[in-house]
Order: structure tokens, then sequence, then C-alpha cells
């Protein structure tokens, strides 16, 4: 009996992110690299190995722009390329730079204050796929173990602080939070039964309990991700998490819960 179900592993990911870095740096040192270009390379890449970004239910036309968060994180935290190519990182993540400086001063800053900065720094615009784009990085740093879950947590509360008009979308960011880490702890092996699964989403809707009940992801979410993105198949969610509704169910989930997901 194997340890562990098979899927895509944090370890596998990494290294076809790291096969993308290394394709990219060959097209900047012939001079020729550029942000629509690294978003091909990381499609192909993502393509020959059969693996989908980091996601939800929703599948937007622009994700693989949005899984450039995933490939800046792993190139600045886990390979330490930022020091060495700085032109490259200015270049090609200029809006996961930004990203990253709007989630300093929001963790820093008191509310008022925070809120006229980021507005300052993102341009005096600040909508929910800015917002979502802004998590997304928050969630690969968390995924790919460069960041804890606290600080998600914090950055989710000081957000709805800040932008209170948006704590809805806080509240459905974190059900979305919950059910990846569900589906990510089914792949690791660390959630085997219906039992156990189900104490840890309890668990974990209590780390955001501030933000109301509403944080509860059900199963059948939970399941698409865990299928869509670390690949698990019938065998291993079965005794979990019950089947995926049909075509047209999925539909309804995804329009219920995309906009944390944008």
């Amino acid at each position: 009996m194997e340890d562990r179900p098979r899927g895509v592993s944090i370890r596998r990911r990494i290294s076809i992110l790291m096969d993308v870095w290394e394709r990219m740096l060959q097209e900047w040192e012939k001079g020729g690299l550029t942000r629509e270009r690294a978003i091909e390379i990381l499609k192909e890449v993502y393509g020959r190995e059969r693996i989908k970004p980091l996601k939800g239910a929703a599948n937007p036309p622009d994700l693989f722009e949005k899984e450039l968060a995933s490939l800046y994180v792993v190139g600045k935290y886990g390979m330490g390329l930022e020091s060495d190519y700085p032109e490259l990182f200015d270049k090609v993540f200029h809006d996961e730079i930004r990203y990253e400086e709007a989630i300093k001063i929001l963790l820093t800053e008191k509310p008022s204050t925070a809120r006229m900065k980021v507005e300052t720094l993102l341009g005096g615009s600040f909508d929910e796929n800015t917002i979502a784009r802004m998590l997304r990085l928050k969630l690969a740093e968390v995924y790919f173990g460069f960041s804890s879950q606290d600080s998600l947590k914090n950055l989710l509360k000081r957000l709805s602080e800040a932008f209170p008009e948006y704590k809805e979308m806080a509240s459905k960011y974190a059900r979305f939070y919950i059910a990846f880490k569900i589906a990510d702890d089914i792949q690791k092996g660390e959630v085997r039964d219906r039992l156990t699964k189900e104490a840890t989403k309890q668990a974990l809707a209590l780390e955001f309990s501030w933000l109301g009940r509403k944080v509860l992801p059900d199963d059948t979410y939970i399941r698409v991700i865990a299928e869509d993105v670390f690949k698990l198949n019938n065998r291993v969610l079965d005794s979990i998490l019950p089947k995926s509704k049909g075509r047209k169910g999925k539909r309804r989930e995804e329009r219920r819960i995309q906009p944390q997901e944008k």
C-alpha cells in the first residue's frame, strides 16, 4: 500500500517551475524575454507536464498570467534569483512586485493609512480582480512554504479592515483557501477518510471564524480542486469526498464561488 496518494505534489510542481525558469533565463540571456513570453513558456511546460495552475473551480482566460505568481515566488524565495536578475524581475514581474508591496502595506499600516497607500500604489483602482491577484500571491507563498497560514489569515483581516466593502470577498477567499488546503492535505496523505476531512474542515473554518460560517466549503468544491489541481483519482477521493456533480453542477458551483479565484 502506498504511503500517500499519487498526484501533483509540491515537489513536482516546484521542479516544473524550475524548468520554466531555466527556459526563461536562456531567453533572457539572448535578450528576448517579455512578460508575454514568460506566460507562453509557462503554458507550454504545464501542457507538456499535464498540470494546471493553482486555482479553484473556475478557468478564467488569463489563468496562466495569474500563475506568474507561483513562478515569481519560486524564483525569488526558492531559487534566490531576484538579486542576480533584478532587471528580469522588474520587466516580467512588475505586477507581482506591486502586489507584494501592497501586501506589506496592509500587514503593517493602520487601516486608513493602508487604504490610501495601496490605492496610490495600484494606480487608484482596487477592484475584486486586483484583490484576487494579490491574495493569489500570498496563497503561492503559503503553498510553497515561504509564508504561514497565519500570514494569509492576517492579510484577509487587514484587507477587511482597510476595505470593508470587500469583506464578503475575503470570506469567499477563505472558503477557497480551506478547500484548497484540504485537497492538498489529501494529496499529501494527511487526510485519508471522511472523519479526518470533516475535522480538518471544521478546524480550518475556526481559524477564519471572524468571517462567519460562509467560509465552510462544500465537499463538491473540494473535490473539483482535488481532481483538477492535484490530479487525484476517484479511487483516492471516493472514500473521502462524495462524487462530483455533473457538468451543470460544476458550472453552478463555479458561478457561486468565482470572485475569489480571479
